[in-house]
């Protein structure tokens, strides 16, 4: 039979062809015409068909009101949390796992040091047994973390605390996983709370980077240039969160927003 080949959008009879492309129905627009388009803003030029720059340009960003409203949330949050004297730390519900496993972490630091200072300056092989004595020794807590998901890796980095799930590694069918210690790291790093000693390392150098950046904000400086100027990082007595894993998103993992 008689047909006309569309390229992407296929082949065509002479009835289907002539009814979609006439007058407002699908009609038709060249590959020649796309390519020139596609050339066009290759060199900078402007079409007006740049598809995610039109989507980019259409969809909204924060807000100074959902600012404020963000201030009240947390707020209303801390009087519920002291009120009925308990932690709101992780739910598991936004993903991926990495996010729950540095909350836990850093609640867990908290617990044991208290401030970032403290932490900072901690010795990591006390430390660590310290967080383990804490798990152990806590059923609640340790219920909250596994229930999610996140198992917990103990100090000798042999032994495993799980639930009945597990988010990391994800099944994928498998009964069973092949162990190396190279799988072990990888796991531990996407979404185990990690108490050894060395994690507890790489806690404290986050501390310092921390303490490095507000060192160099000079104390006279009242300006809108930082984000996270001293007032942000000590008007909490303790550890917060909330504001460390942002930081660890924002810094450590390349996070941040490319337009504000």
């Amino acid at each position: 039979s008689v047909y006309v080949d569309t390229g992407e959008n296929g082949i065509f009879s002479f009835g289907e062809f002539s009814a979609i492309s006439s007058p407002g129905q699908m009609e038709l627009v060249t590959p020649e015409e796309i390519a020139k388009n596609v050339v066009y803003e290759i060199k900078g030029g402007n079409t007006g068909h740049d598809i995610i720059n039109a989507l980019d340009n259409a969809t909204m960003g924060p807000t100074f009101r959902a600012g404020v409203m963000r201030g009240a949330a947390l707020s209303k949050m801390q009087h519920l949390m002291e009120k009925h004297h308990c932690d709101s730390i992780a739910f598991e519900l936004l993903g991926p796992p990495r996010l729950s496993k540095l909350l836990y972490e850093a609640y867990l630091l908290r617990r044991v040091c208290g401030t970032m200072e403290n932490l900072r300056d901690a010795d990591a092989e006390a430390t660590s047994k310290a967080l383990e004595e804490l798990v152990s020794g806590d059923q609640e807590l340790r219920s909250q973390i596994l229930s999610i998901g996140i198992p917990i890796l103990l100090r000798d980095g042999r032994r495993l605390l799980r639930g009945p799930q597990i988010k990391i590694p994800p099944y994928r069918g498998e009964e069973k996983y092949e162990v190396t210690p190279e799988l072990i790291e990888t796991w531990a790093r996407d979404g185990w709370v990690d108490l050894r000693a060395g994690n507890v390392r790489v806690w404290q150098s986050r501390m310092q980077k921390i303490f490095e950046e507000i060192e160099k904000i000079p104390e006279e400086d009242t300006s809108s240039q930082f984000d996270r100027d001293r007032r942000y990082w000590f008007e909490d007595e303790q550890i917060n969160i909330g504001k460390v894993v942002g930081w660890i998103f924002s810094h450590e993992e390349k996070g941040l927003r490319m337009k504000d």
